[in-house]
C-alpha cells in the first residue's frame, strides 16, 4: 500500500489562485464599469473627438462632453440648458432623450463622410441615422447629416461649432 499524500497543500493553492483571479477579475470589471474620464482613449485626431461627443450623449458622460468642446460652444449650444455645467448637460440630455424612442441607441450609428484639417483648424462631416416604428408599426429609417468646426486647443482638438446640414443651408446646431 503506497503512502497518502496530505491534501491541505493542493486545496490551500486552489483557494488562494482563486482569491487572486477573483481579485483580478472584480478590478477589471470595476475600472471598465467606472466609465472615468482615465478611461477614455486618446482624442488625437479631429473624427476621434466628433465620435467620442457624439457618445457622450449615449453615454450621458458629462466628462467626455466637455473634454471634446470648447468653452465658448458649450455656452452657445443651448438656449434652454446650460452646458457649460455639468448638471445643465444632464438636464439637457434627459430632455433630448424624452424625445427618442427607448430603443433609440440600438439603431442608432454614425458614420464619418469626410474630415478636412487645415492647420489648427478641421471640419468633419458625419451622417447620424436610426430606426423608429412609424404609427403603423412599420420600420422607417431616418437620418440627419451633420458638420462640426474644430480648433486646437493646448494642442488638443475642441469642437467649436457644429451646423445641421438641410439640402441648400447649413442650421446651427
Amino acid at each position: 500500500m503506497s503512502p497518502s499524500r496530505p491534501v491541505w497543500p493542493v486545496v490551500t493553492g486552489a483557494g488562494v489562485l482563486g482569491l487572486v483571479a477573483g481579485g483580478a477579475v472584480v478590478g477589471l470589471v470595476a475600472g471598465l464599469a467606472s466609465g472615468s474620464p482615465s478611461t477614455l482613449p486618446p482624442l488625437n485626431t479631429p473624427e476621434q473627438v466628433v465620435l467620442a461627443w457624439d457618445a457622450s450623449f449615449r453615454d450621458s458622460d458629462c466628462s467626455a462632453f466637455r473634454r471634446t468642446t470648447t468653452r465658448d460652444f458649450r455656452a452657445a449650444y443651448s438656449e434652454e440648458f446650460d452646458y457649460g455645467t455639468c448638471s445643465g448637460f444632464r438636464k439637457g440630455n434627459d430632455d433630448i432623450a424624452e424625445d427618442k424612442p427607448d430603443d433609440f441607441w440600438e439603431t442608432y450609428e454614425i458614420d464619418v463622410l469626410d474630415v478636412q484639417v487645415d492647420g489648427e483648424r478641421a471640419t468633419v462631416e458625419v451622417e447620424e441615422s436610426w430606426e423608429y416604428l412609424d404609427s403603423r408599426d412599420r420600420v422607417k429609417d431616418e437620418s440627419d447629416e451633420y458638420t462640426y468646426h474644430l480648433v486646437l486647443v493646448d494642442g488638443q482638438w475642441r469642437i467649436d461649432d457644429a451646423s445641421f446640414i438641410d439640402p441648400g443651408s447649413a442650421v446651427p446646431v
